[in-house]
């Protein structure tokens, strides 16, 4: 099979207008499977927009950097796409022999705490940990690094949810993946409906 190269990106998220002002600081941690080079499934793991910050939608702290809350429609707030660039919409860049499904799961963070200034000193160490350690480790070992499956998979997503300050979840949802289009997870969470929005861009 072809290796192909798999973008996936956030286009837009809604949640509920409902929601307190004080839940509404948000990150996204979203977990892909897909198919790696070597025809394994794999799991990609991400955090938007990042460890060190995070969506700032309460409507009284619209003077902070971190504001996205564009205007409400609906019964729904909503981030303001314009506000944020490719880098921060950017969920996963893989390549692969195929993809299979994303979960989103959004969290209320507290504004910055111990959690956050650990993710501002250490995120890229822990970005490249969670990325190489389970291959690394299952290579000095001797071992196939798919053969420890989807426990290590779910062991780097609680790590990486716990280091993203991920202790109020709001919502979860799931969507199966194919080729380039626009996907769509919805469903009810805390206070209300969610709705996440994301392309997948495949290209050879």
């Amino acid at each position: 099979m072809a290796i192909s190269s798999y973008e996936l990106s956030l286009s837009g998220f809604r949640f509920p207008a409902a929601l307190p002002a004080k839940r509404s600081n948000f990150r996204i941690v979203a977990d892909v499977r897909y198919v790696n080079g070597r025809g394994d499934f794999d799991t990609a793991h991400a955090v938007l927009p990042d460890l060190d910050r995070w969506w700032e939608c309460d409507g009284n702290k619209s003077e902070d950097h971190f504001f996205v809350r564009g205007p409400d429609e609906a019964g729904a707030g909503m981030l303001d796409m314009a506000a944020i660039d490719a880098w921060d919409r950017l969920v996963i860049l893989v390549r692969g022999d195929g993809i299979h499904s994303v979960q989103f799961k959004v969290f209320d963070i507290d504004r910055p705490d111990f959690l956050d200034r650990v993710g501002g000193a250490l995120g890229d160490v822990v970005r490249t940990v969670l990325g190489r350690g389970r291959a690394a480790a299952a290579a000095e070992a001797g071992v196939f690094a798919g053969s420890l499956g989807n426990a290590a998979d779910d062991v780097e997503s609680a790590l990486l949810t716990r280091l993203a300050g991920g202790e109020r979840l709001l919502f979860r949802g799931s969507s199966q993946l194919s080729g380039s289009g626009e996907y769509v997870v919805a469903g009810r969470g805390e206070k209300g409906d969610y709705e996440i929005r994301c392309t997948l861009r495949v290209t050879d």
